[in-house]
């Protein structure tokens, strides 16, 4: 494998792990608080968008594998990747409608209205067996790519 090939799955690899460390702490209000649970979702935006980048080859390959003939586990993995990234959308889109923290930190008056609190409780909720699905499908990648980081890190 070229270098730069090597070097773009490292770096995938960290981001993802970053991103789902972030993912794992703004999942979990009761512990942060309500204020610090919005301001690092905010931040949570920027390893997402990455992550996005990061993985924009595949999306724009996948969608056009999507319409030929692959394995059903392959248009399952297709399929199942952007379902978590729209579940990702609303995620981040209710919860800046029913934002406690930062609308006023902004001096925004917003009406928080039951409609958007229940979408963003539940589409949160149903996001995280979602992302461990996700994780299930790429969990042979991700020990084989760790072992080979781990032999190589030893041989240095």
């Amino acid at each position: 494998m070229s270098d730069w090939k090597q070097n773009l799955q490292k770096t995938r690899y960290v981001m993802d792990v970053f991103f789902l460390i972030g993912f794992m702490i703004v999942s979990a209000p009761q512990a942060t608080g309500v204020p610090l649970h919005e301001w690092f979702s905010v931040v949570l935006i920027v390893p997402f968008v990455i992550h996005l980048l990061l993985h924009w080859d595949w999306a724009k390959a996948s969608f056009k594998r999507l319409c030929s003939k692959v394995t059903m586990k392959e248009r399952f993995n297709i399929v199942w990747s952007y379902l978590i990234y729209l579940m990702m959308l609303l995620v981040f889109v209710s919860g800046f409608l029913v934002s406690e923290a930062i609308f006023p930190f902004l001096d925004i008056s917003l009406e928080i209205q039951a409609f958007w609190s229940k979408l963003h409780h539940d589409s949160a909720t149903f996001i995280m067996p979602m992302l461990g699905v996700h994780l299930a499908l790429h969990w042979s990648w991700m020990v084989k790519f760790t072992k080979r980081m781990m032999t190589k890190e030893k041989a240095a």
